[in-house]
């Protein structure tokens, strides 16, 4: 006879295979799938035999389904604890016990081919046949709660040194086990001859389903959803099937009885959707709203066209939308084969995110090979803590990772759910797209500044020469002026010293003029890319020429040192000049807000065939953290409207064509920063040669 009891062993019994056979077939071979697997078959296996022995037509049948059903629920216990030790990860380490259980589950079963087990099976309740305990069955009982409990606890006391999101792990698989031996357990009270009726039974059904649904993704909605979602399941099919079964027993028409199972089933499942939309309406309001947050974000940064906006931006709406711990994004930079982190949020969170994560390091190649947002459960042991990696979001362009964030625990301690991930994803393509839609930009801008600053340069070379002309005409006729007065027309003395000292500031005044004219065209003048013989020192003087003026409008107090015989290098004037003016650059805008504004400059020749140039500043400094990331592109200590964090990438760049190297030191915040550039001396090169070269350039 089929009835709510019967139908519900017989779904238990599906739903408990075909769960366990696919998380098995997940990953066969991970233990906890495993031991999942020997768990739901046993139950199946038991539900499959209770549902032929309360049916079966003969006793004799009945009796052969009492020995599998006891057979199967002997080994139960052993095999769901050895699953909740998988689970918690202390299989290993309690070997002992679960051999010792296993053994225990074995000496039961010989005894269940006695009557001191099972004394009789006979009609009970509204079933054909059922079990009468026999004397020994007790211990049975004792036993399988036992472990039952003992599992439990073990499960509870692991999960006090989890994390937030391991603990709402665990409690998907103690909700779903507490479902299914309720449940189970219920025809316990007809063995011992309680007259309850097993009720419970259907939430067998949801044992394993909620327990696959844990396993294979560890966390697809919150818990109160699942159980909102079985409660509303439990509260419509218990009127779909209890309400014409009732009405039947009541009226003795089964006739009506059917009639109204057959509307009542076909009524069901619209009511079920509308309730559990209606209820998870209520449950995710807030999770639904930043949802629709991020899903904008995903649609408006492709308008975005600067980089550092954009990942700052990104981080922002994330970490203030979802209520997020921490959250950082990380950009590839090939240059340093790392990861550089180039926002975060909040500040005081900035321990948890390292400066620099190398490219070949385990979460990359976890990023790399699943192309998806991963929580933390999923990325393995990579180095990172789920308070700061509780879920990893990607970007992939041309099939690698180009960037990625790091993502601390949600408000509250809730947890990501499947909706979240599958919402990060689309925020995930959307990141990569508007990061390669930021670089195109940066690429035209890059060539349009390049065409603007070639112009640039040729106009200034054009206006240098054209002032340095007239200013020749100056100081030459200042000079002719000045000898005519005092020579021929012979002032009296007290005026000659006079004309003299006034003639000295002219003449002094248009010669500083003609200098930085001459700084300018020399800072302006178009590269060829060849490498000529050139000295230091003259980059050095024109550079100071150039840029005096700058010095004496901000107050700083330029020095500089420069030893006598520091030889030749090969190089390009304008593009050393550059250099220092870059780094001058900096230096100015670190010394801001410094009491003591002083820059030194100092040159002199190493014994390893090397020039080496400094300048030291009594700035702000550098903190430890940015030192080895200071030359990469896009890093700046400036403020965003302030600075590109392309200069020293630039910087580099030349040196490096130079053959040379450059490199900063900083004792930290405050404490000054010096700057050392190191370029090879060209050793075949002597006066002479240098002279001839500067006449050939000269007269061509």
């Amino acid at each position: 006879m089929v009835n709510y009891y019967t139908l519900s062993l017989l779904v238990g019994s599906i739903t408990a295979f075909s769960s366990g056979v696919f998380v098995f077939l997940k990953n066969k071979k991970e233990l906890v799938n495993k031991t999942f697997l020997w768990t739901t078959i046993s139950s199946s296996v038991w539900s499959l035999a209770y549902f032929g022995m309360v049916t079966a037509k003969t006793k004799a049948v009945a009796w052969n389904y009492n020995w599998l059903l006891h057979g199967a629920a002997i080994f139960i216990p052993a095999f769901f604890t050895h699953f909740a030790f998988a689970l918690i990860r202390e299989e290993r380490r309690r070997k002992k016990e679960l051999i010792f259980f296993y053994l225990l589950s074995a000496l039961f079963l010989p005894i269940n081919f006695t009557t001191l087990f099972i004394k009789d099976v006979k009609p009970k309740f509204i079933f054909n046949f059922c079990c009468d305990a026999g004397p020994l069955y007790i211990l049975f009982a004792l036993y399988f709660f036992g472990m039952v409990i003992y599992s439990f606890y073990r499960v509870i006391k692991a999960g006090e040194t989890k994390t937030e999101i391991q603990k709402m792990q665990l409690k998907y698989a103690l909700w779903a086990s507490a479902f299914g031996f309720i449940g189970g357990g219920s025809v316990f009270l007809l063995t011992f001859n309680i007259p309850f009726p097993p009720y419970p039974l259907i939430l067998f059904s949801f044992y394993p389903l909620i327990t696959a649904y844990a396993i294979v993704k560890y966390r697809l909605m919150d818990i109160k959803i699942a159980l909102t979602r079985a409660g509303i399941f439990i509260f419509v099919y218990g009127i779909v099937l209890g309400l014409p079964f009732w009405i039947g027993s009541t009226t003795k028409s089964w006739f009506i009885a059917t009639a109204l199972a057959v509307v009542l089933a076909t009524l069901g499942p619209f009511i079920y959707s509308y309730l559990r939309r209606q209820a998870e309406e209520i449950l995710l309001r807030e999770q639904h709203r930043y949802q629709s947050t991020l899903r904008e974000l995903a649609k408006t940064m492709i308008r975005i066209r600067d980089l550092n906006q954009l990942l700052k931006i990104v981080v922002r709406t994330v970490v203030d939308t979802v209520k997020i711990s921490s959250g950082g994004i990380y950009l590839r930079d090939e240059l340093q084969k790392a990861f550089v982190l180039k926002h975060f949020l909040p500040q005081r969170a900035k321990y948890n995110f390292p400066e620099l994560i190398p490219i070949d390091s385990p979460l990359i190649d976890v990023l790399d090979k699943e192309k998806k947002p991963l929580l933390h459960e999923e990325l393995g042991d990579v180095g990172l803590s789920a308070d700061s990696a509780s879920l990893v979001v990607p970007s992939i362009i041309e099939n690698n990772v180009s960037a990625f964030m790091l993502l601390g625990t949600k408000g509250e301690n809730q947890m990501f759910t499947m909706d979240d991930v599958l919402v990060f994803e689309t925020v995930s393509y959307s990141t990569s797209l508007a990061i390669e839609n930021c670089r195109f930009w940066k690429e035209i801008e890059d060539r349009q500044r390049k065409a603007r600053l070639q112009e640039m340069d040729t106009y200034s070379y054009s206006l240098a020469h054209e002032i340095d002309n007239p200013m020749q005409v100056v100081i030459g006729q200042a000079d002719l002026l000045q000898k005519y007065i005092l020579n021929e027309l012979n002032p009296p003395q007290e005026k000659q010293l006079e004309l003299r000292e006034s003639f000295e500031y002219i003449l002094e005044a248009a010669r500083r003029v003609s200098g930085m004219v001459k700084a300018i065209r020399d800072f302006g003048q178009v590269t060829t890319g060849e490498l000529r013989p050139l000295k230091i020192e003259d980059v050095i003087e024109s550079f100071a020429k150039l840029y005096y003026p700058q010095f004496k409008a901000k107050g700083v107090i330029f020095q500089k040192a420069v030893s006598e015989g520091l030889g030749f290098v090969r190089g390009e004037k304008p593009e050393l000049m550059q250099v220092l003016v870059i780094l001058a650059n900096n230096a100015v805008h670190a010394m801001n807000y410094s009491r003591e504004k002083k820059l030194t400059l100092k040159a002199e020749r190493l014994q390893n065939g090397t020039i080496r140039v400094s300048l030291k500043d009594t700035g702000s400094g550098i903190k430890n953290e940015m030192l080895p990331i200071i030359f990469a592109p896009f890093t700046t200590t400036k403020a965003s409207s302030e600075g590109t964090g392309m200069g020293l990438y630039n910087a580099q760049k030349i040196i490096n064509r130079h053959k040379g190297k450059i490199w900063v030191e900083s004792e930290g915040e405050n404490k000054g920063t010096t700057f050392f550039i190191e370029l090879p001396v060209a050793q075949d090169v002597n006066e002479e040669d240098f002279k001839k070269e500067n006449q050939d350039k000269k007269l061509f």
